[in-house]
């Protein structure tokens, strides 16, 4: 599978028009990494393999070399089709998944207004319910409300295929600082059976960050806080009934029993559409 893999990538890479660097930058690797994918001198791991068939717009089975793409696939598949997708991005970057778990500096990602996976702490609850974890995938931000204060971390960079710790503040302000915080949901197709995600917008005087959290619980922990009392927090009507709801997983359920009012974020669910 390592030559045929490798094969595949530098085959829909040339037809499509891109090179090793641009592939590089989307995948926030390094260019020698593609290079050794097309010898077939390694292997690109699991989740890089969903996000080259999410990329090239082909399954994962024709990445693999498994079966031939339809003709009427191939001959879309070109440029054309990709400049496409690379103007749709630009006009949307505010609402599709960005992996800081993937950066080496989160800091321009929040000057640029990329929407950053973190990991939120509320005083001593932390959302998602997950231990950090230095493996690929993770969120490498944490985004901290303690005593009044609002702090903003990077607490990993991606590097050897992995999230080296580190402790590196991004930004650091009052809790009064806050103009608006912004509540939204999104479907999250990455994993099997998919998953929802609260997206955060917080908008402060001088600057936003935006965000997104693998979890539910971290909406209602927000609209209930004591902490955010005095914040205006902005969300959908419809949602805030949910929230409104004292107990919390009750009100999750609410939130996912709304499931068709929820646009979908990143992945591809079962209509074949593409965030």
């Amino acid at each position: 599978m390592t030559v045929e893999i490798g094969k595949q990538i530098k085959k829909f890479r040339q037809e499509q028009g891109i090179s090793q660097q641009e592939l590089a930058d989307y995948l926030n690797i390094s260019r020698q990494t593609i290079s050794k994918w097309e010898l077939g001198k390694s292997l690109p791991d699991l989740e890089n393999v969903v996000r080259l068939s999410e990329y090239f717009k082909i399954s994962v089975d024709v990445l693999l070399g498994r079966k031939k793409p339809g003709f009427f696939r191939g001959l879309f598949d070109g440029k054309e089709r990709r400049q496409s997708q690379m103007e749709q991005n630009k006009e949307e970057k505010n609402v599709t998944a960005f992996y800081s778990a993937y950066a080496q500096d989160i800091r321009p990602l929040f000057l640029e207004e990329k929407r950053v996976n973190t990991f939120i702490k509320i005083e001593e609850e932390i959302f998602p319910k997950a231990t950090f974890s230095k493996m690929m995938g993770y969120a490498n931000c944490l985004c901290r409300f303690n005593n009044e204060t609002v702090s903003i971390d990077q607490i990993g960079t991606f590097k050897l295929a992995v999230n080296i710790p580190v402790e590196q503040q991004i930004a650091s302000f009052p809790l009064t600082d806050i103009v608006e915080i912004n509540l939204q949901f999104g479907k999250y197709f990455r994993n099997v059976g998919g998953n929802f995600v609260t997206l955060i917008d917080i908008v402060t005087k001088d600057q936003s960050f935006y965000f997104w959290v693998e979890s539910l619980n971290v909406a209602h922990a927000i609209w209930h806080h004591e902490l955010f009392s005095s914040v205006q927090i902005s969300i959908n009507e419809v949602f805030q009934k949910a929230l409104e709801l004292e107990n919390e997983e009750a009100a999750v359920e609410a939130i996912r029993d709304n499931g068709e009012n929820i646009p979908l974020f990143y992945g591809q669910g079962n209509d074949g559409v593409r965030s």
